[in-house]
């Protein structure tokens, strides 16, 4: 029995969810008294290290015993109690998250089969109530209003009251909505995934099956959900060259959602919050700064709302984000308050106390504190593959910062070109790393290298060339730091 499908899916079920499983199976009229036993005999011996105690011999004899083998009529048994077992799990399931519309269609349903009219009324009173509150509601919601709508057309229907359309409009406009609102969210999910990796998507036009202009969609499109929907989707889908233009709808969508905060709900302002951030962070790996305020403004508000945090806690790619943006705008102090109050509340692969030292390391990085912090990442081995690759960047730009300082030791530019070596060595072997954030790290290392070339040649022509080069490059990791440093150089030459 070890590796049927009962014995697999019992093993999942935690003490609690057991000691319901075995009330279910007590009121349940199908469960005849062997499905009893050979759920209670099989739970109490899952952790058994004597594997014969759910041999398919030895539990027979348990269930029947004094009963000579009969061919396939364990199986039977077994096969009846995984029936039961899943549709207990499936119960579960559909009550553990009872959204409270969900609820009240369940009674309407209940109230409609037995004639309760009263009552019934009584609960879309209470569903019209939630409708006055869009904050709270979750993507399901949308679907449990169109069922609310359907059961009050059936109700109206069984009692023949033909004098207007039976609520049929309400329904179709409660399913459209249903389905432009989940249409559009996974559009914007889509959209998103195409930032951090590019999918080559066609033109908005040529898979989206829904008219953003039509005047019979208007009536979605003015309700603030539908607004952001329209903003979100035309921002993430645009593939305009002017930035200029496309900071500007990023500052459209933002100003919306602040004065909107109150009647969208929360689980759709997060998601696009962050996907607006992805959307500006490509924009910025891109040469394109203008969007760095933006995103630092939604950062900063999701903060401040306690959006950005998971039971308490903050992803450790968002935390490094808000750190790196706070620091390239100059707002040193917030960053700092920021980066202490988050130190045991980080969220990711490694432990909090690794994420707050690497981030602590770049706020002293722009605070020219270059040698203790250089000891520490060169001490330092972090697991989670972004941190990683910032390190590697780190360690470079700390010892190229230090080589410029007056009557340096020779074996910090030593260090430093072997530095870059390995990082050119790292970035290209390693199999983990993303193709876009591999293309953006081996370009960083590469320019170092031909930078730490033309300045011991002292080739001025070099280093325009190398200027040019970075500005042309689609993506580049660090490529304001890059510039500032070709830059320090040419003036130096002059």
């Amino acid at each position: 029995m070890h590796n049927s499908d009962l014995v697999e899916l019992l093993a999942q079920l935690r003490p609690d969810e057991c000691r319901r499983l075995r009330s279910y199976l007590r009121d349940t009229v199908l469960a005849r008294p062997e499905v009893l036993t050979l759920t209670a005999y099989t739970l109490e011996h899952l952790g058994d290290e004597d594997d014969s105690t759910l041999s398919r011999a030895t539990v027979y004899a348990v269930i029947f015993p004094g009963q000579p083998p009969v061919a396939n009529k364990l199986e039977k048994l077994m096969s009846d109690t995984l029936h039961l077992v899943r549709q207990f799990v499936a119960v579960e399931m559909a009550t553990r998250d009872l959204r409270e519309m969900q609820q009240q269609v369940l009674l309407q349903r209940f109230y409609r089969e037995r004639e309760m009219e009263k009552k019934f009324r009584q609960s879309r009173g209470q569903v019209a109530k939630l409708k006055e509150q869009p904050g709270n509601w979750v993507p399901q919601d949308y679907y449990f209003q169109f069922l609310s709508e359907e059961e009050e057309s059936m109700f109206l229907s069984a009692r023949n009251q033909k004098k207007d359309d039976i609520n049929l409009w309400n329904t179709i406009q409660s399913l459209d909505e249903y389905y432009l609102v989940e249409r559009l969210r996974y559009t914007c999910v889509l959209l998103n995934q195409n930032q951090l990796v590019s999918l080559k998507l066609p033109p908005l036009k040529d898979w989206l099956p829904i008219d953003l202009s039509s005047a019979h969609l208007q009536w979605f499109f003015e309700k603030p959900l539908g607004k952001l929907f329209l903003l979100a989707v035309n921002l993430f889908s645009s593939d305009s060259a002017n930035s200029v233009d496309q900071n500007k709808k990023l500052e459209e969508f933002i100003e919306f959602l602040q004065d909107n905060e109150k009647v969208i709900p929360t689980e759709f302002i997060n998601s696009l919050e962050i996907f607006a951030c992805n959307y500006g962070i490509k924009q910025i790996n891109q040469g394109h700064y203008s969007f760095l305020h933006s995103i630092f403004l939604i950062q900063k508000r999701r903060v401040k709302s306690g959006r950005i945090y998971i039971n308490g806690l903050i992803k450790s790619s968002e935390f490094h984000s808000i750190v790196v943006a706070g620091l390239r705008l100059g707002d040193n102090v917030w960053v700092k308050d920021f980066i202490e109050e988050h130190r045991d509340k980080i969220l990711g692969a490694m432990p909090s106390s690794d994420y707050y030292q690497f981030n602590l390391i770049y706020y002293y990085f722009q605070t020219k504190e270059y040698e203790p912090e250089l000891h520490t990442l060169l001490t330092s081995n972090y697991e989670d593959m972004l941190y990683k690759l910032q390190s590697k960047v780190l360690e470079i730009k700390i010892l190229y910062e230090m080589s410029r300082r007056p009557k340096v030791d020779y074996r910090t530019l030593e260090f430093l070109e072997n530095k870059v070596e390995a990082a050119i060595v790292f970035f290209f072997r390693e199999k983990n790393i993303p193709p876009d954030k591999r293309k953006m790290y081996k370009r960083f290392a590469d320019t170092m290298k031909r930078i730490l070339h033309a300045e011991g040649k002292g080739d001025a022509k070099r280093l325009e060339k190398i200027r040019t080069d970075i500005d042309a490059s689609d993506l580049i990791a660090d490529r304001q730091w890059l510039l500032s440093v070709v830059d320090g150089l040419l003036k130096h030459n002059k």
